[in-house]
């Protein structure tokens, strides 16, 4: 009982629980795309600036300063790292996300990932 007990800890068992948080998939878009209106997207890119706190990510279409409150968010991650950012647009001061998650993609082909969400874009606006 005590190892299971071990690797328990921490874990709430029983009594009033928060409700989980719902939220919609979180739409790909280009930072040349992003939005202000839009509460939750997901973005890729190469870090090409890094500092405590934020970074500076290039899509290829433009610049981004993915910014965290959460600190070591950006530890490991470097310049040349391509990631996967999901996170709130905020754009009026300029370009820039808070971020809630950090992915790393590095060995992505973003050529070929690009041409495969464009096709995916384009069928669905065929489908409706």
């Amino acid at each position: 009982m005590y190892q299971v007990r071990e690797h328990l800890e921490g874990v709430r068992l029983g009594g009033e629980m928060e409700e989980p948080r719902i939220r919609r998939a979180a739409p790909y878009r280009r930072i040349a795309e992003l939005r202000e209106d839009e509460e939750w997207v997901k973005v890729m890119g190469v870090v090409v600036e890094k500092k405590d706190s934020e970074i500076v990510l290039d899509d290829g279409s433009g610049l981004l300063t993915v910014f965290s409150d959460k600190e070591g968010m950006f530890e490991e991650i470097g310049v040349g790292s391509q990631i996967r950012v999901f996170g709130r647009p905020m754009l009026s001061v300029g370009k820039e996300m808070k971020a809630e998650i950090v992915q790393k993609v590095d060995g992505l082909d973003f050529e070929l990932y690009w041409k495969v969400m464009e096709e995916v874009k384009r069928l669905e606006e065929e489908i409706r």
